[in-house]
């Protein structure tokens, strides 16, 4: 609500007197009466924090509009000032109060980042990078094997390192913010020249270098495919709901502050990923995507919420509520 300082309306002498003859004959109109979704809307403003009401209501919209209900939603405000909102796993998002506060007034603007998150897993990328990068870890320790097979052969090698293979592992891991991967990167790398010694020839060390190159590049590639992907499913999502399609390319274009967002690293280049999405919006138009998600949200009812149970963040609850006594006593009584 915005509030006009020194907006007033002046009266005349008629006007006043009119007003004062009452008419018996004359209905007062019947004040019209709150829906469910007015009710609910309001107590969450009274229950939740600001950001985190604003948050709760673009997830049950786009949940709504684009039959994401069937599953609860987890949120989290991660309360360091930077550009950026994750997805992990259960389902849940995590945003950043940097982002929230560069998009202050932008709903739509929100609504894409959200949806973008929300595209991580209705796409399976959390699950998909684990098992890719696990591949991918494997085909670069037979690699690394086999060509260090055969540069000691050329050479007649004796001596290697433990250390150096595990190196590939380590220095391109540690970019991954993944200890699991970590964990299992390191036991694969490791242990490949076990019992020799430190000493490590000048061919060994290159196809190290080499292998580790390549496979940060391989890992990035798979990522920005999935960016894209997630980019695409953000609009769609932000469109049903009734957001503005614009929102999309202003969320971008603060992503675009950021240093390096103008080359392709683990995340495409931002000019980029606002072309694909100008694409996107001419093949699917948003006029057409909002009067599905219309009629979506107008069957359902808003979604409730509850803290979850990790106790840190927001659970916005399927269609079928978050209380397993009220879906017993639905189904059986009392």
């Amino acid at each position: 609500m915005v509030i006009i300082p020194g907006f007033g309306i002046t009266l005349s002498l008629g006007a006043l007197l009119l007003s004062s003859v009452s008419t018996s004959s004359q209905a007062k109109p019947a004040k019209p009466r709150p829906t469910q979704a007015d009710t609910s809307y309001q107590q969450a403003k009274k229950d939740l924090p600001n950001n985190m009401y604003v948050l709760y209501r673009v997830i049950d919209r786009v949940s709504r509009a684009n039959d994401l209900d069937q599953r609860p939603w987890r949120i989290v405000l991660v309360p360091k000032y930077q550009l950026n909102a994750f997805a992990d796993e259960a389902n849940l998002i995590a945003v950043y109060t940097g982002i929230i506060d560069q998009l202050a007034g932008d709903s739509s603007a929100l609504a894409c980042i959200v949806g973008h998150e929300m595209g991580h897993h209705t796409k399976r990328h959390i699950a998909i990078n684990s098992e890719q990068q696990l591949a991918l870890f494997e085909q670069a320790k037979l690699e690394v094997e086999q060509e260090s097979r055969d540069a000691e052969t050329q050479a007649n090698v004796e001596d290697t390192t433990n250390n150096v293979i595990r190196n590939v592992g380590n220095n391109v891991l540690g970019n991954i913010d993944d200890n699991l991967l970590r964990n299992v990167g390191g036991s694969i790398f490791g242990g490949i020249f076990g019992g020799r010694s430190r000493s490590a020839t000048e061919r060994q060390q290159e196809i190290v270098a080499k292998k580790e190159a390549e496979l940060a590049d391989r890992i990035a590639a798979a990522t920005r495919i999935q960016e894209y992907e997630a980019d695409q499913q953000g609009y769609l999502y932000a469109a049903r709901a009734g957001f503005e399609p614009e929102g999309c390319i202003r969320a971008m274009n603060v992503l675009n502050q950021l240093p390096g967002t103008t080359r392709d690293t683990s995340h495409p280049a931002v000019p980029k990923r606002i072309e694909a999405l100008r694409t996107m919006m001419k093949k699917n138009p948003p006029q057409a995507l909002a009067a599905e998600g219309k009629s979506k949200i107008a069957a359902s009812k808003p979604l409730t919420y509850d803290r979850s149970e990790d106790g840190v963040s927001l659970r916005i609850n399927s269609r079928n509520g978050g209380s397993f006594q009220d879906d017993l006593e639905r189904q059986f009584g009392q």
